[in-house]
Order: C-alpha cells, then sequence, then structure tokens
C-alpha cells in the first residue's frame, strides 16, 4: 500500500477524532446508514494511507457518532441510521446549504415571502435562547429548565422597563416608548432582555458564526434556521405571530400571560418601526416568548476557517464589522480593552484613504495614504491614489512626485503616465505631458483619454496637424464626445481649413445645444467667410450662454462695425473692456481701445459730413 503524503493521517491508526473529521467531510448533510457510514469511513482512510482500527470492539466510528450525537454535530433519528448536520468549511459550502431554503419557497410560490429567520453564533454548543434567559442561569449548576424559570424570566423584563421608566428613559425623540420598544433599546446597548436576534440575511447570519468563540466554548460555529411555520414551533402555537402597530401598544405581560394570568409560551416576530442603523444594517428582526428555540435547520462551521469565510463575505458581499455596526456604539465597542490592538495593514490605511477620497475629504486621505507607503514603500497604487488627492488640493508639484514614484514601482503604470501628463499639461508643460501620454498609449491603443489630452497638448503648441490627428483616433473611439469635435474644429479653423472647421461646431452643438464655445467657434469661422449676419448670431448665442466671453463680445463689434451698426459695436467693446481688465490682459486691452478709437473717429467723420 501507498502512503499519501498529503493526508495528515497517513500511517496512523484510525481514531475516533481522525473518524469524526472524515464524516464531517464526507458525510456532512446526509442521513446515511450506520454499517455504511462504517465501511465509507475505514476505507476512505486506508486508500488515503492510514493504518486499519485494531479490534472492532472499539470501533473509533461508532465512538465518533455517539460523540458527535453529544455535541449535537449527527443525530439518529431512526434505529441504524445517522444523520450527519452540515459542516461548512467555506462559502460555497455555506451557500449550497442555503439554497435549500429557496428551492423549498419556490416550490409553494411564495418568494416574495420572507419565510426563514437565521440566527450565527459563534460556538456549536451555544443554545438559541434571550439572553436574559442566560443571566437567570448564571451561577447555577445546571443548564436545565427549572420550576419558575419563566415566571423569574418574566420578571427580569418587568423591572427593566420599570427602571427605565423611573430613570426617565421611556421616551425617544419626543415619544412615549411602549414596552418592548424600551426592551429593543436595551438589546442594542448590550442588555439581556428577552429578545433574540435573528436576520432574514443567512450571510449576515454566517458572519456572527464566524466569530472568535469564548475560551470555555466550543469552537466551531453555528447558523439556525427558523421559518415562522415550521413543526418544530408547533409547542409554542399554532405558527408565528406578527407584532402590528397595535399590538406593539400591549404591556409586557399581554404578551406572555393569557387572560387569567397563566404563562403562555408563545412566539412573536417584531421588527420595530423606527429603526437603528444597526437594525437596518443586519436586517434584523426579534423573536421572543420562549425561553429557548431548537430549530432543526442547522449547519456548523469549521473553527479554522472561520477567519477565510470572513475574508470572502468581505471581498465579495463588502460584510465588514464597520457595515454591521455603522453607529458610534458599536464602533466604540471595536475599541475595547477586549479587542486586541492590531496596526492597520497597508491596504487597511489605503481602504480608508479610498473612502475618504470619495467623501472628498482629500488631506484626511492623504494621510491614510501616507501610513499605506509607510507599512508598504513598495506598493504602486498608494503612491497614485495620493497624488489623485493632491491633485485635488492644487499641490501640483507633490502631485506629479507622487505619480513619478508610482512609475517608479511599477514602470507599466498606465494610469499613473496619464495622470502625470494631464498635471503637467494643467501646468503648460506641454512636451513632457506628450511624452506621457505617448507611454500611456503605447501600453493602451485604444486609451480614448489619452489621445484628447495629447491633442489638446499638440494645440497648445501650435502642433496642429498632430493635434486633428489625436482628436480623429478620439472620435473614432467615441463619437458622442462634443469638446473633442470643438477642439478639432478649433484646430482646422487655426490651418483656416474654414469649412471643416464649421462641420465640427456644428457636431458640437448637435451633440450639446448648450455649448458656449463651440457657438463662438463658428462665429469665428462665419466671420472669417464673411457671413456676417450669421456670425452676429453666433456671437448673440455665445453672449447669451456665456456672458464673461470677453471675445465674444469683441469680435460682435468688429462684425457690427463692418455692418455699419457702430453704436451697437461700441456699446460691445464698453462691456469687453471690464471683461479684459478683470483678466488683466493688457495686449487685448490694447486692442479694444483701438477698435473704439476707430468707431468714435467714424463717429465723428460721419456728423462733420451730415
Amino acid at each position: 500500500m501507498s502512503i499519501n503524503d498529503q493526508y495528515k493521517y497517513a500511517g496512523k491508526t484510525l481514531t475516533p477524532n481522525m473518524a469524526q473529521e472524515l464524516i464531517q467531510e464526507l458525510i456532512a448533510g446526509q442521513t446515511v446508514p450506520k454499517r455504511e457510514i462504517v465501511r465509507i469511513i475505514d476505507e476512505t482512510h486506508c486508500e488515503r494511507g492510514g493504518l486499519q482500527a485494531g479490534a472492532r470492539g472499539s470501533d473509533p466510528v461508532t465512538r465518533a457518532l455517539s460523540a458527535m450525537k453529544e455535541s449535537g454535530l449527527a443525530n439518529n433519528p431512526i434505529r441504524g441510521f445517522w444523520f450527519i448536520l452540515p459542516y461548512i468549511k467555506n462559502l460555497n459550502g455555506f451557500l449550497e446549504w442555503v439554497s435549500q431554503f429557496d428551492a423549498e419557497e419556490d416550490e409553494e410560490n411564495q418568494d416574495d415571502e420572507v419565510k426563514y429567520l437565521f440566527r450565527g453564533v459563534s460556538s456549536a454548543d451555544y443554545k438559541i435562547d434571550a439572553s436574559a434567559y442566560r443571566r437567570l442561569k448564571k451561577g447555577r449548576n445546571s443548564d436545565e429548565r427549572q420550576d419558575g424559570d419563566f415566571e423569574r424570566f418574566l420578571q427580569i423584563n418587568r423591572d427593566m422597563i420599570r427602571d427605565a421608566r423611573f430613570r426617565g428613559h421611556g421616551h425617544k425623540g419626543g415619544r412615549r416608548l411602549e414596552d418592548l420598544e424600551i426592551l429593543a433599546e436595551f438589546q442594542h446597548y448590550g442588555a439581556a432582555t428577552c429578545l433574540i436576534d435573528f436576520t432574514y440575511n443567512a450571510l449576515v447570519a454566517l458572519w456572527f458564526a464566524c466569530k472568535k468563540s469564548s475560551k470555555d466554548a466550543s469552537k466551531d460555529g453555528k447558523v439556525v434556521a427558523v421559518q415562522p411555520s415550521d413543526a418544530t414551533l408547533a409547542e409554542f402555537a399554532p405558527g408565528i405571530s406578527v407584532i402590528t402597530l397595535k399590538s406593539l401598544e400591549k404591556e409586557i405581560d399581554d404578551f406572555f400571560l393569557d387572560n387569567i394570568g397563566n404563562v403562555r409560551e408563545k412566539l412573536y416576530q417584531w421588527q420595530p418601526r423606527h429603526q437603528n442603523n444597526r437594525i437596518t444594517s443586519q436586517q434584523s428582526i426579534f423573536l421572543f416568548g420562549v425561553l429557548e428555540i431548537e430549530p432543526e435547520q442547522k449547519c456548523f462551521i469549521e473553527e479554522k476557517s472561520k477567519q477565510k469565510i470572513r475574508e470572502s463575505l468581505k471581498r465579495i458581499y463588502g460584510i465588514t464589522e464597520d457595515m454591521l455596526f455603522p453607529d458610534f456604539d458599536g464602533f466604540a465597542r471595536q475599541l475595547s480593552q477586549n479587542v486586541p490592538y492590531t496596526l492597520f495593514t497597508s491596504s487597511q490605511h489605503k481602504e480608508r484613504g479610498d473612502r475618504l477620497y470619495q467623501r472628498g475629504e482629500y488631506a484626511a486621505a492623504i494621510l491614510d495614504y501616507d501610513m499605506a507607503i509607510e507599512r508598504d514603500p513598495d506598493k504602486a497604487e498608494s503612491y497614485h491614489k495620493r497624488g489623485l488627492a493632491r491633485s485635488n488640493l492644487e499641490q501640483h508639484e507633490a502631485t506629479i512626485s507622487d505619480f513619478d514614484m508610482a512609475i517608479d514601482k511599477n514602470p507599466d503604470y498606465v494610469t499613473a503616465y496619464y495622470n502625470r501628463g494631464v498635471m503637467k499639461r494643467r501646468l503648460e508643460r506641454y512636451e513632457a505631458a506628450i511624452s506621457d501620454f505617448d507611454m500611456a498609449i503605447g501600453n493602451n491603443p485604444n486609451y480614448l483619454e489619452a489621445y484628447e489630452q495629447r491633442g489638446i497638448s499638440n494645440y497648445f503648441l501650435e502642433q496642429y496637424e498632430e493635434a486633428i490627428n489625436d482628436f480623429n483616433v478620439a472620435i473614432r473611439l467615441n463619437r458622442n464626445n462634443a469638446e473633442t469635435y470643438y477642439m478639432r474644429g478649433a484646430a482646422k479653423s487655426e490651418l483656416r481649413h474654414h469649412q471643416e472647421a464649421y462641420n465640427d461646431a456644428n457636431d458640437a452643438i448637435r451633440l450639446n445645444p448648450d455649448y458656449a464655445d463651440a457657438y463662438y467657434l463658428r462665429g469665428m469661422v462665419n466671420y472669417r467667410l464673411i457671413q456676417l449676419q450669421d456670425a452676429v448670431l453666433d456671437f448673440d448665442t455665445t453672449i447669451r450662454l456665456d456672458s464673461s466671453n470677453m471675445h465674444a463680445f469683441y469680435y460682435r463689434a468688429e462684425v457690427k462695425l463692418r455692418l455699419r451698426r457702430l453704436s451697437e459695436a461700441k456699446d460691445d467693446l464698453q462691456k469687453a473692456l471690464p471683461l479684459a481688465v478683470e483678466n488683466e490682459n493688457d495686449e487685448f486691452i490694447a486692442k479694444i481701445e483701438s477698435l473704439l478709437y476707430e468707431i468714435n473717429s467714424r463717429t465723428v467723420g460721419e456728423a462733420k459730413d451730415e
């Protein structure tokens, strides 16, 4: 027999602990005859390189099954048959277990009705009971129910409600709280009440089942599912009673005692009408009215897989402690003395920096990116993200320095080349910007934005043919960007390709009817083509959309002068002049004053002729 080096029990005689691991691996979720379980486990252990057990009287499989029954991991529903409860080792295994509930709903055509509620606990040993009942059992030797427990359990909740009202905690938001609402407030802050937390969301229950358990409890977690009409709850009532707004107004005794004061164990379901953030995030709902619930539907979560499952829940579904406990109390509990302090990792600092960046808190984001870089100085993305935050604070040189570092750490970082190019273009370092856009396009030939930005840089370097080539590619990649048509039209206008420039201006206006610069460009083309009336109309629209465009006022004045509308031309120049002064454009001020002089001279000359 060959020994399997991958099997950790190769070369070892089968023991009950080994047998339990194999049972949970091979038979979880199934009902199987005992003799078949013995055969499967013995054969698998030997096939993998293990040694067969000795005397049958000490059969390890039988002992394993007995231990599993005692701990709730298996049961013996029919003589000779064993049901092995599902044993979950990864997220996919849990989703497969949960899928059975969806299947049952589909069969009954009640997809819109929430039929199953879930609860996750960190230890398979934990019972699904009310925390006030656990408080009642503290300090006594037995976990078994005793005479008078329910009356004492009810008294605990009565006392909390009375004390809350006595201390002035019976109102919230200017409204008197009902008894159940007071208990919900207590539950929110960790007090032991009659309420048992459940959730509509099985994945939320799984997250709680993956918590670390206390030292004296079983380490495997547990998720249970209950159904309001499930037969296991029939002993409490024919189904489950849903608390309405009207029934909420009852005092606590009315839920637990009948008309003559006798205790009745009836199960209720309640979701507070004024939900706090935690209830909303956890999709919580309360069950109450009984001391314990013993649902038949449950699965166990392998202890050593808990952390891996939580990581999967975070990565795939975004389920984290921050998400489930979004209030200040939840945040504070994460920082309690019982929680070991660990430094944030580089990734955690970056993630928090990203959230701050999305909220527009750039200075705070930079502090987290600083820490991310300190924890891991070789991660290019942290430098790039810090550069983006700094660019929003107009820290131009520091921004470029961060992009430099990102590219140094990752020479193929296409986005970093692009963003560095954008910053250099803003600083009018057009040639350096073009080099960065070249690198971005070289790594990604379909990088639309890089062609657009390189085209703009070429335009300002008066390299109009190169600019037009870039805009041609950009338009081929995206025919719906008005600005690209406008910029290509502006480049063509500089090369005196007036008709083509006119067509591009038209396309820009078609895509964006309120594009003031496009009307201005078309007005200039009409002016150069001596289509003066059309030029005036385009400048009229430009000024209506952007009354601060001093060039539109000036060139409308030139056109009106050529149309011999002298007073209107003078009025346009008088509006253009303060705009030029505000922009501190001395060259344009001189140009306006020169045209004003010409108009004034013509006005005087015409007056003499008359």
